[in-house]
């Protein structure tokens, strides 16, 4: 009974997730999106043209692990959905499903930090402190830094709520 919860306790949490990250793409369909924060952060940064071509190049050669793993994650996602929309849904096909999940997202997040590495190669090192805070940024949802909940000019101040 204890697998049985837990299984069903990570499929919904799996479920969880890649319904809070589910985003709609930007003008242009994915690509579009991707080509918008890609210009966002060359003009955060200050890139020359050469540095440019340099990211280019290096987001290029992963575009195409970047999309199969997408195609993974798309396909794991509604073999998922249609498990759990079973009358009496299998916990052990559930739980193998959430568990690829996880693996596929793990996978994902080793794909950027080496894609990330790569640009950060590419910087000056005033550029490199730029898109270190602009990671962190990421990584943390967008929200100011500092101790988790508080807010990081004023840590008895709560952080507002997001609208």
């Amino acid at each position: 009974m204890r697998k049985t919860l837990a299984v069903l306790g990570a499929a919904g949490l799996a479920l969880g997730v890649a319904a809070a990250r589910a985003q709609p793409p930007g003008p242009g369909g994915p690509r579009g999106a991707r080509m918008e924060r890609a210009e966002g952060m060359a003009r955060f940064l200050g890139l020359s043209e050469e540095q440019k071509a340099q990211v280019r190049k290096v987001m290029e050669g992963q575009r195409a692990k970047h999309e199969a793993l997408r195609e993974k994650l798309e396909e794991n996602r509604e073999r998922l959905q249609q498990a759990l929309e079973n009358a009496n849904p299998d916990p052990l096909s559930v739980g193998e499903l959430a568990i690829e999940s996880h693996r596929l997202r793990e996978e994902g997040k080793a794909l950027r930090e080496a894609q990330d590495k790569a640009v950060r190669a590419l910087l000056t090192p005033e550029q490199q402190a730029k898109f270190d805070a602009m990671r962190a940024l990421r990584e943390d949802g967008g929200r100011p830094r500092g101790r988790r909940g508080m807010h990081p000019e004023d840590p008895g101040a709560p952080i507002p709520a997001r609208p």
